[in-house]
């Protein structure tokens, strides 16, 4: 059953929750696949895995916020694959 997006004064959508069957409440749309690439080598790679700390950072104080435990990227995402550092 999913609940009406939240959306701002400017009608950007703010988040969509999900309730699963399990009472889980994501904040990730889990209607398709949900794919990671992680592309580019040297210091591009490092930046990639940076950004990648920070979504999931963000997601799992979210995730504590409503009480629920932490999730890993493998847990996350259907596919991740990419190149170079990334790969």
């Amino acid at each position: 059953m999913a609940a009406a997006p939240d959306v701002d004064g400017q009608g950007q959508l703010l988040s969509t929750q999900t309730t699963l069957q399990t009472g889980d409440t994501q904040t990730l749309d889990n209607t398709g696949y949900c794919l990671l690439s992680l592309d580019g080598g040297g210091v591009r790679g490092l930046a990639t895995l940076r950004v990648l700390q920070s979504i999931m950072t963000r997601l799992n104080n979210e995730r504590e916020d409503a009480g629920l435990l932490p999730r890993k990227p493998c847990e996350i995402f259907d596919l991740i694959g990419g190149t170079s550092t990334g790969g």
